[in-house]
């Protein structure tokens, strides 16, 4: 078993700075993975990275919006001028609960996407089902680029 007092008076032959510059970066790190709630970005850091799917077929594009935890009032989904974003707000946490160490970003997110013109924004479709939201954008087939047969010579 590991006991302090027993590290600290073992190692006390040691040369001070070596010990105390250890000591110092270590309890940073400590600091970085414990203490603070987003250990991999900073906590204004509005680039946290939410990850994104984008999938097409001839019908339609499908976006996926990974983000577990949230509920799907706290989403927000608009078209502005051929850009579609999609905003969340901050999740809630469980009252009485502290993190000890948190990778998953629980905190408001927007993400944008600049959309084709062969779309039919009039008629976009969003769900939020055990963890990922889905936008499904409808293809306008008047819009779609005719298939053209290109001779061999």
């Amino acid at each position: 078993m590991f006991r302090k007092d027993a590290y600290n008076s073992e190692n006390q032959g040691l040369g001070r700075n070596c010990r105390g510059d250890f000591r110092r970066k270590f309890e940073k790190l400590q600091h970085h993975l414990f203490n603070d709630s987003t250990p991999f970005g900073s906590k204004g850091d509005q680039k946290t990275y939410i990850p994104v799917n984008i999938a097409e077929n001839d019908e339609f594009y499908q976006i996926q919006v990974f983000a577990a935890g949230r509920k799907k009032d706290q989403f927000q989904v608009n078209i502005t001028e051929q850009v579609l974003t999609i905003t969340c707000k901050e999740a809630e946490i469980e009252s009485g609960l502290k993190y000890v160490y948190q990778e998953q970003h629980v905190g408001a997110f927007k993400r944008a996407f600049r959309l084709q013109d062969d779309l039919l924004i009039e008629n976009v479709h969003a769900s939020y089902e055990e963890g990922i939201l889905t936008v499904i954008l409808k293809k306008d087939p008047d819009k779609m680029p005719v298939g053209q047969e290109v001779l061999v010579s």
